[in-house]
């Protein structure tokens, strides 16, 4: 990856974490065109078009559009700005029964009208930020349409949304497969410390040397009868470890499978 290409990563990277004025000045000054995870509109647009506009960069890893930009022919940016700030809600719903519940998207408003920032001085702007969770990948289209069907998996080729052919589907697999993976090493770590902690329970952290007990037991003698005779002999059911050495030996092979799960154990 050039450095061009990771700079702008960064920078939407910024913008869908932290979705401020000042990322978002970062992101006009810089001057990107469009790319695979961004992408400019100067006004709202057919919602069904719109649509398969955000899958295609879900699927290719998430990203932005903002409207109320124009990029010109020559890939620089020109801040128009919209009319009026749209009800967020409203667009929420009419974009939703496009898409797969799983996929998740939030829309924010930029508003420079009582602000002094250069050439996007008193413009609006609104964003769709689409989010991506590798685990769910691929997203598919929902709705029967003259354009796609249901299950329709959308992609961005460069600036263009596009049906995904064979080998991105895989490439999408490959990434979710990966995803499961980490989030089930994740839940076994998590479930493996637990395990731990509650065996650290059934041991104590301290030692008591015999002598402590000695005069107890020398006092509870006396009051055994001294006509009493008490028979004793070995148990053959009892264990030749202790139960704190048990307990100290599972504590350390659960150490060691921890390991594994972090991958440490060399």
């Amino acid at each position: 990856m050039d450095n061009n290409v990771t700079m702008i990563k960064e920078t939407v990277y910024n913008l869908l974490q932290e979705p401020t004025r000042e990322n978002f000045i970062d992101l006009w000054q810089n001057g990107f065109g469009e790319q695979d995870n961004l992408d400019f509109k100067v006004e709202w647009i057919d919602y069904q078009k719109l649509s398969e506009i955000m899958l295609g960069i879900v699927n290719a890893g998430g990203g932005a559009i903002i409207l109320g930009v124009k990029e010109n022919d020559d890939g620089t940016l020109e801040a128009i700005g919209l009319k009026k700030l749209e009800d967020k809600e409203i667009i929420h719903d009419k974009i939703q029964k496009y898409l797969p519940n799983n996929l998740e998207f939030t829309i924010g408003d930029f508003d420079f009208t009582n602000e002094s920032y250069s050439k996007i001085e008193g413009k609006l702007f609104q964003i769709v930020f689409i989010h991506c969770k590798e685990i769910e990948l691929p997203y598919v289209w929902m709705k029967d349409s003259n354009e796609a069907e249901v299950g329709c998996i959308f992609y961005r080729r460069g600036t263009k949304t596009v049906k995904a052919n064979m080998q991105e589907i895989k490439d999408m697999i490959d990434k979710r497969l990966e995803a499961s993976y980490g989030e089930q090493s994740r839940l076994q770590l998590e479930e493996h410390l637990k395990q731990l902690n509650t065996l650290y329970k059934f041991i104590s952290p301290k030692t008591y040397s015999i002598s402590a007990f000695e005069n107890l037991f020398n006092n509870l003698s006396k009051t055994v009868s001294t006509n009493a005779v008490i028979a004793e002999r070995s148990n053959p059911n009892y264990p030749e470890e202790s139960y704190e050495e048990f307990i100290a030996k599972m504590i350390e092979k659960k150490k060691k499978k921890i390991e594994r799960v972090l991958d440490l154990s060399k």
